[in-house]
């Protein structure tokens, strides 16, 4: 049973963080872990990983859906962590993302808060603290948020996805900190998770979006100049609950991963470099997963993934195996 209001059993490889989960067969693999928890809000919902400080280690930043603040952990070269400073944001904080929006070499952070329907934008003062949260309206109860050039410019953008109002909103950059009004384009119900990468090898960003309970992705692609097409839907699984995006079979193309809760697996979709994909292919994970993540683990060059499950308390890490 998960301890609430802790960051529990931390597993990172590259910018990879478990929370409130701990890995199922750990030790039978060959493998232990010291576990330490940390106190942090009320109902912890997402996590960042970035240097929030500038010393060089890695520190954590965790969104609290119901006590309204982003929770942040300065980490020591040890590995462990330092009590939690607690930031205000808007009401119901579900997603956090960690770049660097004003082009400071500081890492700041935006926060989607799907009840008060805005991001906060947190600019960081680069030595841990930051500035008081600034917030930009989006669509109603965004569940997600990634950040891009959307628009060639150079300058970080944002984007969220809308899980009531069917849509993401795109907030392009001035690269001082400050967006433009956020832009919505349609994006299929209920979108739940967004994530980004160059799909059709045009050069411009494109986004993919999960409808979470319609048993679909949507792809959204960019136009160049911040705008995007309508989305094209592609079959996955029964209920979708978030992608990610990165080349999983080395063949220069991003490929699309989703973790779907109700059939207890990933489904992988294959790129084709022009903006259209390869049917699902399924492969099995724990009970009930929920988040997903891509990396190379084990060193090998081919991006891993590690995927939450809730439903049996377990992180599954799927290695990427060479072709045959």
């Amino acid at each position: 049973m998960a301890i609430p209001n802790k960051v529990r059993g931390f597993l990172y490889a590259g910018l990879v963080v478990c929370h409130g989960l701990v890995a199922a067969n750990a030790q039978a693999q060959g493998v232990s872990f010291t576990r330490q928890d940390y106190d942090v809000g009320t109902n912890p919902q997402d996590i960042a990983v970035a240097d929030l400080n500038g010393d060089g280690v890695f520190d954590l930043a965790v969104t609290n859906e119901r006590s309204d603040d982003v929770s942040v952990l300065l980490g020591n070269p040890d590995g462990t962590f330092q009590t939690a400073r607690s930031l205000a944001v808007g009401n119901r904080p579900r997603a956090i993302a960690a770049a660097d929006l004003n082009g400071d070499g500081v890492t700041d952070l935006v926060v989607a808060n799907a009840g008060s329907n805005d991001v906060s934008v947190l600019l960081g003062n680069g030595d841990g603290t930051f500035q008081t949260g600034r917030s930009l309206e989006v669509g109603t109860s965004p569940r997600s948020v990634a950040v891009g050039d959307f628009n060639g410019d150079g300058v970080p953008d944002l984007v969220t996805a809308n899980f009531f109002s069917n849509n993401v909103s795109v907030l392009l950059g001035n690269g001082d900190g400050s967006f433009q009004q956020a832009r919505s384009f349609p994006a299929g119900n209920l979108p739940g998770s967004v994530a980004v990468g160059d799909f059709s090898g045009d050069g411009a960003v494109d986004l993919a979006v999960v409808n979470q309970d319609f048993q679909k992705v949507s792809v959204l692609l960019g136009n160049g100049d911040g705008t995007f097409q309508p989305p094209v839907f592609l079959p996955v699984g029964v209920r979708a609950r978030s992608v990610a995006v990165g080349d999983l079979n080395g063949d220069g193309a991003p490929d699309l991963a989703v973790a779907d809760q109700d059939s207890d697996d990933v489904a992988v979709l294959l790129g084709n470099g022009d903006g259209s994909f390869q049917p699902p292919i399924y492969f099995a994970v724990g009970i009930s997963p929920r988040s997903i993540v891509l990396s190379d683990f084990n060193g090998d060059g081919r991006l891993d993934l590690a995927v939450t499950n809730r439903g049996s308390n377990s992180v599954s890490v799927l290695i990427n195996q060479p072709p045959r």
